[in-house]
């Protein structure tokens, strides 16, 4: 790599640290940089409009990118060239002229209770369970819950405080007395092994969820996001309002958030259906 890209991309990631990213994000957005760099022969802020537009179409033919990830790393790169603006690199941020795909609407898979409570009695030890019902009852993102530390927990308000969550925004999330109770017994027993509460990477509670998922023979798909799906679901099911749920979700935009009234919108004409749905069978019957 072109020295002087190098320099650029250590002062990037710099900036990003100082804006208080979480280091997933940080990740993933030098990732984006690094692959606009390996596609195209001239440094990033010599890049026209056109030529980052053919970056994106190659993307998408030659990788394969759908609309979802191509939007994701069209927000990638304009955070990009908004640092290089700042530092005096380009005199304006290209990508701000260059429209996002539409990305299309599909509705979350989530769970209901009984089958969360199936997860959570057929994980193969304390751990697990604790795993399950910690996603579950929290809507953690999975990155969340693998940084989670126990200074983080106050154990009296029954709080989560979760560190720069998304975008790098700190909030609180509650936690039921259950699953604090099972929180002080794994604290206890894993007593000196540090401050990290669960202990493990995203992708260990990745394949733990997946691995119980199969366990206890659920056809859906289940993630650590659908979890967190389920989460927000069961939280408008018994009553929340969308802004308490966006807070608790930590979305930066209602918008975001409305899409669950379209899910339970959905599972209530699925309940009724089967109440009713076949009501005129039953009278010629």
């Amino acid at each position: 790599m072109d020295p002087e890209v190098a320099k650029i991309l250590d002062d990037y990631k710099a900036y990003l640290e100082i804006r208080g990213y979480s280091q997933g994000t940080i990740k993933q957005y030098l990732h984006d940089v690094n692959l606009l760099v390996r596609y195209c022969s001239k440094p990033p802020w010599e890049l026209s409009e056109r030529e980052l537009l053919e970056f994106l179409v190659r993307l998408r033919r030659e990788r394969g990118y759908g609309a979802a990830s191509l939007r994701r790393k069209i927000s990638s790169l304009r955070t990009f060239y908004r640092f290089l603006q700042r530092v005096g690199m380009v005199e304006k941020n290209i990508l701000d002229s260059i429209e996002r795909p539409k990305a299309p609407k599909r509705l979350p898979t989530f769970l209901t209770r009984e089958e969360v409570e199936k997860l959570i009695a057929v994980a193969d030890n304390f751990r697990d369970r604790l795993l399950i019902r910690l996603l579950y009852v929290t809507g953690l993102r999975v990155s969340e819950a693998a940084s989670l530390t126990w200074s983080d927990i106050d154990f009296e308000k029954g709080e989560i405080l979760v560190r720069s969550g998304k975008g790098g925004k700190s909030r609180i999330v509650l936690v039921d007395r259950e699953t604090l109770n099972m929180l002080r017994k794994f604290k206890h027993d894993r007593a000196g092994r540090g401050e990290s509460v669960l202990g493990i990477s995203v992708r260990t509670i990745q394949h733990i969820v997946k691995k119980v998922r199969e366990k206890a023979g659920i056809d859906k798909k289940v993630t650590p996001h659908v979890l967190r799906h389920s989460f927000a679901t069961s939280l408008l099911e018994a009553g929340a309002d969308l802004r308490t749920i966006q807070e608790l979700l930590g979305h930066a935009s209602l918008s975001t958030t409305q899409i669950y009234t379209h899910v339970t919108r959905k599972h209530l004409r699925e309940e009724y259906l089967k109440a009713f749905g076949d009501l005129h069978l039953r009278e010629k019957s």
